[in-house]
């Protein structure tokens, strides 16, 4: 991904407003910020009957903003790479 950072992160831990979006909205959420931080990963969840999705998840004005895939990123962004995220505990 052409991102001008990457982070690797051992594990990611999430709770809080979780907003789901599609592509188009999480870019132009990803648009109203200079530097976005842009977590990707696998998320495991019950909610999805114990399968894991590939995510990419972006902290917005004390919420975390959730898009289901991956995407290309600008390079303006901070990429943490987790390899595994737990929206819950």
């Amino acid at each position: 991904m052409g991102c001008g950072i990457e982070v690797p992160a051992q594990r990611v831990v999430a709770g809080g407003l979780i907003i789901y979006v599609d592509k188009e909205s999480f870019f132009k959420l990803l648009e109203l910020k200079e530097n976005p931080i842009v977590v990707t990963g696998e998320l495991s969840s019950s909610s999805f009957g114990l399968k894991k999705i590939k995510v990419t998840i972006m902290p917005f004005e004390g919420a975390l903003i959730v898009y289901r895939g991956e995407v290309e990123l600008p390079e303006k962004c901070l990429l943490i790479k987790a390899s595994e995220i737990n929206m819950g505990k």
